[in-house]
């Protein structure tokens, strides 16, 4: 009976031992797994003997010298570029980075000579200008100006833009014009800009024979805006922005002949009413 207690005794000691050896063999690999070899210090493969850490290093020094990084579609330049605001340090655009490439005027009416009036024109209080009309007595009022250039300044070959800010005391019973080209009716324009007819505001490209007009641009006429009109002679189409917000396209314009254009705005009643419009400034340009 002793010996048989001594013998199980025995090979119960043998099997603890055992099984301590397999949890230190265990708790030892695992150690080392963990801390050697480090993964960055790696090689990529056995026939590549550089580590993955070098790979790294060297991929983002690629990185930092391609020309091309980050300018495909929706990557970040495309998004820096299409950005309403681009905001940089106040001071920070230099006089040398003014265009080199187009022709531009400017205009925030400090006088009225050179421009032709009709009704009753006259400068606003700071700056700017005003037509007045009323019903009646002075049904239409005028500003413009004959844009002289060497060549014609409205030019379907050449990029263009007419920017101006203006707003209008009453929009019942009145039509104005904004534009850039002629205007010889309602329905007989030349060039491209704006018309709103009782508050309705539209962009417009004419021809001289059947103007294309976009649809409501859906803005209170009375409220000062930004109105900006730009051409584009590669896409042939013209953009219409309010405040920034481009608003409508007219898309496949078929280019007419170049002429030598007004500057042209028109404030009109078509039944009792009075009132001004009020003109804060004015920029054109168009590519050389």
């Amino acid at each position: 009976m002793k010996k048989i207690f001594l013998i199980i005794v025995i090979i119960s000691v043998l099997s603890l031992i055992a099984h301590l050896k397999v949890l230190t063999i265990y708790q030892s690999n695992s150690t080392k797994n963990m801390a050697d070899p480090v993964w960055g210090l790696l090689p990529k493969s056995q026939t590549d003997a550089e580590t993955i850490e070098e790979a790294i290093v060297r991929l983002i020094a690629e990185h930092e010298t391609d020309s091309g990084a980050h300018t495909g579609t929706g990557e970040s330049l495309e998004t820096h570029k299409a950005q309403d605001i681009i905001d940089h340090p106040v001071g920070s655009v230099l006089a040398d980075k003014e265009t080199t490439y187009e022709t531009v005027i400017k205009c925030f009416f400090e006088s009225l000579d050179g421009w032709t009036t009709s009704g009753t024109a006259e400068l606003d209080e700071l700056l700017g200008a005003k037509l007045y009309i009323e019903w009646g007595v002075v049904d239409v009022s005028t500003l413009s100006g004959v844009v002289t250039y060497a060549g014609n300044f409205l030019a379907y070959a050449k990029d263009m833009l007419f920017q101006t800010s203006f707003w209008i005391e009453e929009t019942t019973n009145t039509t104005v014009h904004a534009l850039l080209g002629a205007r010889n009716s309602d329905i007989n324009l030349e060039g491209f800009g704006y018309q709103i007819i009782d508050g309705v505001v539209k962009g417009f490209w004419g021809d001289g024979a059947s103007p294309t007009f976009t649809a409501d641009l859906s803005i209170d006429a009375t409220d000062p805006h930004v109105y900006r009109a730009q051409y584009n002679a590669t896409d042939k189409n013209v953009k219409f922005y309010i405040d920034g917000v481009l608003k409508a396209t007219i898309e496949d314009i078929t280019p007419v002949g170049d002429i030598e254009p007004d500057i042209y705005f028109r404030y009109e009643a078509t039944d009792t009413i009075d009132g001004n419009m009020h003109i804060k400034n004015l920029t054109v340009s168009r590519e050389a």
